[in-house]
């Protein structure tokens, strides 16, 4: 079997991951509040409703420096092969999760098979040049957005299949696992150069962070890259909510202004990011993105369908396709090549601990008014937006152990 090029094998790997992990978001959020709404005292159930949602970050934060940094030693595909197969689990637990702890248990699972994102980035920075990652990178979010505009509607659609019950959901969530797992069985090529030089000794997960904070390139990016993704979980973990508060729309039509953003994220990060990269610079798009994003997070319970929703959802979209990337390719750039999975795992481990406190947060204020999340998130975002203005490049010379 002929193997296709190493970015686009791992793009079809990170895309049939994100089906496999967004297929299930339009039932989490609805199934944990019916499950803890008449059990518990308001304030308590949105804790509850959180702590569901930050499961799924705890354990990608306790494993993902840890993944980075087995893949420094062994490569890239082992550690994917084995989060795979854990994502064929945590899908199979779903599918029968009739209770809040069943529910914990598959979100744990998925969490540690979700830290491998660390591992695939550091893919993608051993098989593209420094000039040419942010490009890359846009493939993998590319993977993103496609995988959150076709996952939910699916997921959507099979609850109404299941009559309400998560069983053909968890099913085909696990059915995207088990295709991805084949996939790179069968079709990933190893990226990882094995040099038996310069090994790196084991480190702890706060080792790695400290490592890599103490670094003056790495630190101010890694914190800006730690408060978006705290202010986009407030987002991530109540949308659903606010759609059937706010909006008083149903969950298919939330999931269309979900798809909205998906769409205009994947097309920004796919296509357009191409044309602006070499133009202006990452470090330029990352300052516009997180300018459009703290505004349009600020808004969203403040508007009413459809036109502003739709709006609002357009600037997300852009303003997170212009960042993400972007960021994750400073990143990589700024990090030693023989520490690029371990850094990578740290910027893994940041996310986590960003949703693992964001929708705990969230989830609460929520329950005070629907408003407060997103006040909170738009403000939150003036922080990475001052990091990226004073932020400085390194000269060339700083940067050519990359």
């Amino acid at each position: 079997m002929r193997r296709p090029p190493p970015i686009v094998a791992i793009f079809l790997t990170v895309l049939l991951d994100m089906l496999s992990f967004s297929i299930v978001i339009p039932d989490v959020q609805i199934r944990v509040e019916a499950l803890t709404h008449s059990h518990y005292p308001a304030a308590m159930a949105g804790i509850l409703n959180g702590l569901t949602l930050a499961v799924f970050s705890i354990a990608q934060f306790a494993v993902a420096p840890y993944l980075g940094q087995i893949s420094d030693r062994i490569g890239r595909r082992p550690v994917l092969l084995v989060t795979c197969a854990m994502s064929v689990l945590a899908a199979v637990l779903y599918a029968y999760a009739g209770s809040l702890p069943m529910i914990w248990l598959s979100r744990i699972c998925l969490g540690i098979a979700a830290a491998n994102m660390g591992v695939a980035q550091a893919y993608i920075s051993d098989v593209t040049e420094p000039e040419a990652r942010a490009k890359s990178m846009g493939m993998l979010g590319m993977a993103f957005g496609i995988g959150f505009m076709f996952g939910p509607p699916l997921g959507a659609w099979l609850l109404d299949v299941g009559h309400g019950t998560p069983l053909a959901l968890g099913w085909a969530s696990a059915a995207f696992a088990l295709v991805n797992l084949l996939f790179i069985v069968f079709a990933l090529p190893e990226s990882k150069q094995q040099e038996p030089a310069q090994e790196n000794p084991k480190i702890g997960r706060l080792d790695a962070a400290m490592r890599a904070f103490s670094d003056p390139r790495l630190a101010p990016l890694l914190l800006l890259f730690f408060v978006a993704n705290l202010a986009f979980s407030n987002l991530e973990s109540t949308y659903y909510l606010v759609g059937k508060d706010v909006y008083h729309l149903s969950v298919k039509s939330t999931t269309l202004v979900l798809i909205v953003v998906g769409v205009v994220s994947a097309v920004m990060q796919g296509g357009v990011l191409r044309l602006l990269v070499p133009r202006f610079g990452e470090l330029a798009l990352v300052r516009t993105g997180y300018l459009l994003t703290g505004p349009s997070l600020f808004t969203v319970p403040l508007v009413q369908p459809w036109l502003p929703v739709i709006l609002g959802a357009v600037a997300i979209g852009i303003g997170s396709g212009m960042t993400g990337p972007s960021v994750l390719s400073l990143v990589s750039q700024a990090a030693d090549k023989e520490v690029v999975g371990e850094v990578m795992g740290v910027t893994g481990s940041l996310g986590a601990v960003a949703r693992i406190a964001g929708p705990v947060l969230a989830n609460a204020l929520y329950k005070l008014s629907p408003v407060f999340p997103y006040a909170l998130a738009g403000t939150m975002m003036l922080v990475p937006l001052a990091l990226a203005w004073r932020y400085r490049l390194p000269e060339p010379s700083e940067s050519a152990a990359t």
